[in-house]
C-alpha cells in the first residue's frame, strides 16, 4: 500500500497534465509548496474537480509517488464565495498566486508563512466589495512585503544604508540595488541608477508594514498618492528578488 500523509493547503494555480491528468501547485500548512497530480481531473466527471479551484482552501490526503506525489482525496474546507464572485478579485487573486509561488521555494515545517497567506486571504474575502482597487492593492502588497520578510529579504528602511545614519531629510530614496533607503546625501555623492524617490510618508508606511498585523491597514487613512507611490516601490522589489518582470503588473495599475 502506498504510503500516504494528510494536510490542509491553498491552490496556488493548476496545469493539464497528459492526456487526462492535471498538476496543482498546493500551499500546504505542514509541508510547504507541493507540486501534486491529480489523476483524472481533466475528465468532467471527477468527483474532486468541485473542490479544486485556485485559492479554495482544503483538506488533502496525498500518496507518495515516484515522480509526483498524487493527490488521493480532496475536501473543501473554505471556497472564499465574495473573492470567486468579482471580476477585480480574479487579477488581485492572479498576482498573489504569481508572488507568493514566485517568492515561496521548497518545503518547510514553518507555519509563519502559510498563517500569513490565510490572514490575507481572509480580509480579501470580507473586504472585496468594500475597499477600493488601490487599497486592497495596498493590503496585498503590505502582504508581499511581510512575505519578503519572513523569507529573509527584509529591506533596510530605518536608516541610510550607505552613511547608517537616521532618515532625516525629504528627498531619500530606495535604491534596489542595495535593497533599501539611501538618504539625499549619499545618493548625490553615489552612482545610484536603479531607484525611486520615496515620501516621508511611504517611508512611514514601509516601517508600519515591517511591524503592525494586516487588519490595522484595512481603515488606515492613506493619502492615493502615496499608496500608489509604495505600491510601486513593492512592485519593484518583487521584480528584483524574483529576477523576473511580473506578468499580472500591467493589469493592476
Amino acid at each position: 500500500m502506498a504510503q500516504t500523509y494528510t494536510t490542509e493547503g491553498i491552490i496556488l494555480k493548476r496545469k493539464d497534465y497528459q492526456e487526462n491528468d492535471r498538476l496543482f501547485t498546493i500551499y500546504s500548512k505542514d509541508y510547504g509548496k507541493l507540486d501534486l497530480l491529480a489523476k483524472g481531473t481533466k475528465k468532467i466527471s471527477s468527483k474532486l474537480n468541485s473542490f479544486l479551484e485556485p485559492f479554495y482552501l482544503v483538506k488533502l490526503m496525498i500518496a507518495k509517488g515516484k515522480g509526483f506525489d498524487k493527490l488521493a482525496n480532496c475536501n473543501l474546507v473554505n471556497a472564499y464565495p465574495n473573492l470567486h464572485n468579482n471580476l477585480n478579485a480574479y487579477y488581485l487573486l492572479s498576482y498573489l498566486a504569481e508572488t507568493t509561488d514566485g517568492l515561496i521555494v521548497g518545503q518547510t515545517e514553518k507555519h509563519d508563512k502559510y498563517n500569513l497567506l490565510l490572514e490575507i486571504l481572509d480580509i480579501l474575502e470580507k473586504e472585496i466589495n468594500e475597499l477600493s482597487k488601490e487599497k486592497l492593492l495596498l493590503l496585498l502588497n503590505i502582504y508581499n512585503l511581510k512575505l519578503l520578510n519572513l523569507l529573509g529579504y527584509q529591506p533596510e528602511i530605518q536608516r541610510c544604508l550607505m552613511c547608517h545614519k537616521g532618515l532625516l531629510l525629504t528627498k531619500n530614496i530606495f535604491d534596489f540595488s542595495q535593497g533599501g533607503i539611501i538618504c539625499e546625501d549619499c545618493k548625490n555623492v553615489c552612482l545610484i541608477t536603479d531607484y525611486i524617490i520615496v515620501t516621508d510618508n511611504v517611508i512611514k508606511l514601509l516601517k508600519l508594514a515591517q511591524k503592525d498585523d494586516l487588519k490595522s491597514f484595512i481603515k488606515i487613512k492613506i493619502q492615493l498618492q502615496d499608496i500608489k507611490l509604495f505600491n510601486q516601490v513593492i512592485f519593484k522589489l518583487l521584480e528584483v528578488n524574483l529576477e523576473k518582470q511580473l506578468k499580472t503588473v500591467s493589469v493592476l495599475i
